[in-house]
């Protein structure tokens, strides 16, 4: 099995612990905010290639990413 990233696994724990609730509210809460702040157009997108499908990703990424700095920074 091939590991990527550094995430740990959480064990399972027979006594609850604030610590681990916390975290994940954290994340949910972050997870909110990203949903309100990407913007992708709706709708069906064919594409030639995986590089054009690629591109398309990521001018919407960063699209998304300068209207969240306009937002935050006027």
């Amino acid at each position: 099995m091939k590991i990527v990233g550094k995430r740990k696994e959480r064990g399972i724990t027979f006594h609850a612990d604030g610590n681990l609730l916390r975290e994940g509210a954290l994340f949910n809460t972050e997870m909110q905010k990203m949903q309100s702040t990407f913007r992708f157009p709706r709708g069906v997108f064919r594409y030639k290639s995986h590089e054009e499908a690629d591109r398309h990703m990521m001018e919407c990424v960063v699209n998304s990413m300068v209207a969240v700095r306009k937002a935050r920074h006027g």
